[in-house]
């Protein structure tokens, strides 16, 4: 790895180059490649989502992609990728260096050429969890850009609406996506998103939260050249089950996080 000039971000310069980005009305879009997305680059099913020899194939297409504005979120979570942070441990982010290793090379072996920029996957999931005061500002941030643009929301009809009103703002138009095998209605989600996109030309912030189908779903709509607005597509993973109370991932547990305490105190802090 020392023969190339590898550029890793952590959480909080990736929340501020997405700010950056939407701030600037660029086209932007953040990824998130953790297991479950590397389980579909070899080629096995995931925890929310089946085999597919086709999602597998877009998986791999969307890795591939470089610009600068198109921030690959990988699980490169260890020292030695630079993506391990102070108060990450196993089974809080932290991944084994050989698992890396393997990742690292995958994606490298797909893309043919080295993955020499990449950010965190965790972002959000770790800064809300563990720097809950710190993260205030960001995502108040975050949420006046919302509020100031348009707002689409894409997730499963069990996501709770208040928590989506609370963090991104009341006026959003949603996607509703299957909470599971969401890629098997892939190409409805993406015809009523594009039919979104070209309601007008307002620049146009994207949440995403329907699992590993993000991944084909931002590179099928990065690479559309019939989009007549900018806009940014951000995976906002696991994180928003969270925030609704869903306790589901071991880092959740492990940080004793608990999002009925995080959204009350987002509210303060949004109304003072």
């Amino acid at each position: 790895m020392q023969q190339y000039k590898i550029t890793p971000h952590k959480s909080l310069d990736t929340i501020n180059k997405i700010i950056s980005i939407i701030t600037k009305k660029e086209r932007g879009a953040y990824l998130r490649f953790g297991d479950g997305e590397m389980n579909h680059m070899m080629g096995i099913a995931s925890m929310e989502n089946r085999h597919n020899t086709n999602f597998d194939i877009e998986m791999r297409e969307s890795v591939c992609i470089d610009d600068p504005n198109y921030l690959k979120g990988v699980c490169l979570m260890c020292n030695k990728y630079g993506l391990l942070e102070e108060k990450m441990w196993p089974a809080n982010h932290e991944f084994p260096s050989h698992m890396c290793d393997q990742y690292f090379n995958l994606i490298c072996n797909i893309r043919n050429k080295v993955l020499t920029e990449y950010y965190t996957f965790v972002a959000f999931n770790f800064y809300l969890t563990t720097y809950p005061e710190k993260s205030f500002p960001l995502m108040k941030n975050i949420r006046d850009l919302c509020l100031k643009n348009s707002v689409i929301f894409i997730g499963n009809k069990n996501i709770n609406k208040n928590v989506i009103e609370l963090m991104f703002g009341e006026k959003y138009f949603l996607i509703e996506c299957p909470p599971k095998n969401s890629y098997s209605d892939i190409n409805n989600i993406e015809s009523k998103l594009i039919s979104s996109l070209n309601m007008n030309d307002n620049y146009k912030v994207v949440i995403v939260c329907c699992g590993a189908t993000t991944e084909p779903l931002t590179k099928r709509i990065w690479k559309t050249n019939n989009i007549k607005c900018n806009y940014f597509m951000l995976d906002f993973g696991s994180i928003i089950d969270a925030l609704s109370g869903n306790n589901s991932r071991q880092y959740l547990i492990e940080t004793n996080f608990n999002g009925n305490i995080y959204c009350d105190n987002f509210k303060k802090y949004i109304d003072k």
